[in-house]
């Protein structure tokens, strides 16, 4: 059993002792936000993630934006696995350095 995996349901990335949920991990946690951020992306918290993405993608100023939406959170993604399975700590330079290349 891996160290990370003891941690239960909390969120790997931002370790707030929040619930990690798709939508949590994704759209609210504080890691993810900065990530978005960095992409001129942000999200409603009010709001359904069929909504969520639906008005972002409207407040987008550039094309291709469901491209860099799957990119970013693809990358998000693999950033939470390699700190649960390879105990990397997440940061943002590594996510940026992982997401170039991907676009």
């Amino acid at each position: 059993k891996k160290k990370n995996l003891e941690d239960g349901y909390n969120c790997a990335l931002c370790q707030e002792g929040l619930e990690e949920t798709a939508e949590h991990l994704l759209f609210n946690c504080s890691s993810a936000v900065c990530r978005w951020f960095s992409l001129d992306i942000s999200w409603e918290e009010n709001a359904s993630i069929h909504q969520q993405i639906h008005i972002a993608k409207q407040e987008f100023a550039q094309p291709l934006f469901m491209e860099i939406f799957m990119i970013g959170a693809w990358c998000i993604w693999n950033e939470r696995n390699d700190y649960v399975f390879n105990n990397k700590v997440p940061n943002f330079s590594s996510w940026k350095s992982s997401f170039k290349p991907e676009v």
